[in-house]
């Protein structure tokens, strides 16, 4: 199947006839390629203890575009110019981390400045491109996390009209879907080389898998986590039970993330629902205890209140499901 770039090129090219196609094809190639040489590799350098937000992050982020976009990886509701737009939003949106990774999607401009450049022509997708990567993360100027709201609705780019909101959410919710071991490093973590506040979100990449399943109206998660064994009783039970709940507020958080852009973003429609899946091994043994998925949906009730993971299923309470876990893991 080609690749998001391929795809890219191939409809601004069809979009755009003659020397127009080719020179946007060609500005999102030279942004790509500038920014994995000077801007990436030195992300990790000024904060070592973030998850990947370099080359390998932006090549998922693109994937989960396509998946969130398509039923058989090909993108077909995109035109060339939304195309290119969501590209660049992609490749541009994390880069601020360069500065530090407090208020990083606000630190977007300098570098899109250096990047591309400080033409009178190039201003207005720069607008674009600093509204769509603002809202990607963080809160709005009221104070809250509603940041879609702030994106024009509707924008244009190369005398196109661009989809600028629905576009921006899109980018949001495939960032917020780049999960998994290919944001960690199992030798950092073996070594403790990553700063103790990051670690949770190190243990976290390494257990989930996600599956974006938009022909069966989904997201789909598995957590595979490991028991640890070769620790005390206690404190086998401190961290396990720590991990669970940051892993219940990652769930949460994802699912309202799906509920936030489906409302702003139409394109995001299919994904009704949010499927949880937790496997558990101690050795080299997968424990059966058999605890069902869990099901997050859209249906409300009136009258009910907003249900946390343990009022859909009892048998999440983390102080049971630890002492089960531990009771069938024993200490080495």
């Amino acid at each position: 199947m080609p690749t998001f770039d391929e795809q890219l090129r191939d409809k601004i090219l069809e979009q755009f006839e003659g020397n127009k196609g080719k020179e946007l094809a060609s500005a999102y190639e030279q942004a790509q390629s500038k920014l994995e040489r000077e801007v990436y590799p030195n992300i990790q350098g000024a904060e070592p203890s973030l998850s990947d937000h370099g080359t390998t992050h932006v090549s998922n982020v693109k994937q989960n575009a396509i998946r969130l976009l398509s039923d058989d990886d090909i993108i077909k509701d995109l035109s060339g110019i939304e195309m290119y737009c969501l590209g660049m939003f992609i490749i541009f949106h994390d880069t601020g981390n360069v500065y530090g990774r407090n208020d990083h999607h606000k630190k977007v401009a300098p570098i899109f400045d250096q990047i591309r450049g400080t033409d009178a022509s190039l201003r207005h997708e720069r607008t674009l491109i600093v509204q769509a990567t603002r809202a990607h993360t963080g809160t709005a100027q009221d104070g809250s996390r509603d940041t879609l709201k702030e994106v024009d609705e509707a924008g244009h780019l190369a005398g196109r009209r661009v989809r600028l909101r629905e576009l921006a959410a899109v980018l949001r919710f495939a960032d917020e879907l780049a999960e998994g071991p290919q944001r960690t490093s199992d030798f950092m973590q073996k070594e403790g080389l990553y700063e103790l506040e990051s670690q949770q979100f190190h243990d976290y990449a390494s257990s989930t898998d996600i599956l974006i399943d938009r022909r069966n109206n989904r997201i789909a998660l598995a957590y595979e986590i490991g028991i640890d064994v070769d620790s005390t009783y206690e404190a086998s039970t401190k961290r396990l039970s720590g991990f669970l709940c940051f892993i219940y507020q990652r769930i949460q958080k994802l699912n309202q993330e799906r509920q936030y852009v489906r409302y702003y973003s139409p394109l995001l429609e299919p994904f009704k629902s949010t499927e949880v899946t937790f496997n558990f091994h101690c050795g080299s043994d997968i424990l059966d205890i058999g605890l069902m998925p869990l099901q997050l949906t859209d249906i409300v009730v009136p009258g009910d209140q907003a249900k946390k993971i343990t009022d859909i299923d009892s048998a999440y309470s983390i102080d049971a499901l630890v002492d089960t876990l531990l009771s069938k893991c024993p200490r080495r």
